[in-house]
């Protein structure tokens, strides 16, 4: 039953990645178009971020206390269809959108968060947490590289009507789930495995979530040093595209291996992870070379690396935090990782605009995200001598 709902959750995110995609480009145009300000952008961002920073461990905490998680992502999905329609006729009216675009990013959590609680409830082994994790990964960047140029294409051909694919997909995922409503979510694995959970201190997750923060603390400030080289140049919004289009291939080479290497059994935590953190690490040392050509190997490698270390974290989580806190832990972090990466962003541009060069900023940026990874990997090193 649970890799049924598991096959369903790799639709319902397909459907909802091709929806976000045209969120992400129908949504702020067709504000800007009624606006005429790039301060209604900035008002947009606002708005589809805010949610992320409060409702996380709310939401986590009410997924944790219920067994019948498949009807809370029926529900999420049910009124995003509804708001994806409302928003069509009041995409003139600046104050319903933004309350309307805030209530959309609110029940993606939701969703997101019952794919996190279902993936943890199927198994405790780390080859297959990682295979699952994997596979979804790689599902979800697939189809983003075919999603954006779709969502491009239908915001300028029918503008916010565009939201109407979007709830019409939203509406199919809600449907597969219909049969699977009184299904219960829990946990399954060996009595070993839960001695091993009561192992792991409330200190010991908070120094993980600690480290990891910092690291994305660290590796925030990649996108600074990006605009920082390309802002002088006339074609650099042509190259900042195929930037992030190496950075999505990046990621999808990564899962794709991880998804083989976990088929195969040789798929544990630890390593993928660490590699994760040092690969990001060794980036953000090459962004800062005063030299355009250096980006491109600097974006795939952080995409390499990101994926490996978001996939194997969530595994780790999924694997040592209780199934009856794991929406509430993962909320928290959520939330303070959503305040961290623009506080870095300021941070850095800050340091650039007050004349630390380039490099010497990349070279602070990645001496912070290798300290962090050395602390990280010294209280794995704790986990397992206990």
């Amino acid at each position: 039953m649970k890799h049924t709902l598991y096959r369903l959750h790799l639709l319902t995110s397909s459907l909802r990645i091709v929806g976000d995609a045209i969120e992400a480009v129908a949504l702020p145009w067709s504000l800007l178009d009624t606006t005429g300000s790039l301060v209604s952008i900035g008002g947009f961002a606002l708005f589809t971020h805010l949610p992320w920073v409060i409702l996380p461990p709310i939401l986590g905490r009410t997924l944790d206390r219920t067994t019948k998680k498949v009807r809370l992502a029926f529900l999420a999905l049910i009124l995003q269809a509804f708001l994806a329609v409302l928003i069509v006729p009041l995409s003139s009216n600046v104050r319903a959108f933004y309350l309307i675009v805030s209530a959309i990013s609110a029940l993606d959590i939701l969703h997101r968060y019952y794919g996190f609680s279902l993936v943890a409830s199927m198994t405790l082994d780390e080859s297959e947490l990682q295979g699952l994790n994997a596979t979804l990964a790689t599902l979800g960047n697939g189809v983003s590289l075919v999603a954006f140029p779709l969502a491009g294409f239908l915001a300028y051909r029918f503008g916010i009507r565009a939201m109407l694919l979007d709830a019409v997909l939203l509406l199919i995922g809600a449907l597969t789930l219909l049969p699977y409503l009184n299904v219960e979510v829990k946990r399954e694995g060996t009595a070993e495995a839960g001695e091993e959970r009561a192992k792991i201190s409330r200190g010991f997750v908070i120094g993980i979530l600690a480290a990891i923060l910092l690291f994305n603390f660290a590796v925030g400030s990649f996108r600074i040093f990006v605009f920082s080289a390309l802002r002088e140049l006339a074609e650099g919004k042509v190259l900042y595209g195929l930037l992030q289009s190496l950075t999505t291939a990046g990621s999808l080479i990564a899962v794709v291996g991880l998804t083989y290497l976990a088929r195969r059994r040789r798929a544990g935590l630890k390593r993928p992870l660490v590699a994760g953190m040092l690969l990001q690490s060794t980036a953000l040392l090459i962004v800062g070379v005063p030299a355009v050509i250096v980006l491109f190997p600097a974006v795939f490698i952080l995409g390499f690396g990101g994926e490996l270390l978001n996939v194997s974290f969530s595994s780790l989580m999924q694997k040592f935090i209780p199934l009856e806190s794991l929406g509430t832990v993962r909320g928290v972090f959520d939330a303070l990782a959503t305040l961290v990466i623009p506080l870095s962003q300021l941070t850095f541009a800050w340091l650039l605009e007050n004349g630390m060069t380039v490099l010497n900023a990349s070279l602070l940026a990645a001496f912070i995200a290798f300290l962090a990874s050395l602390l990280f990997v010294s209280l794995l090193g704790c986990m397992t001598k206990d």
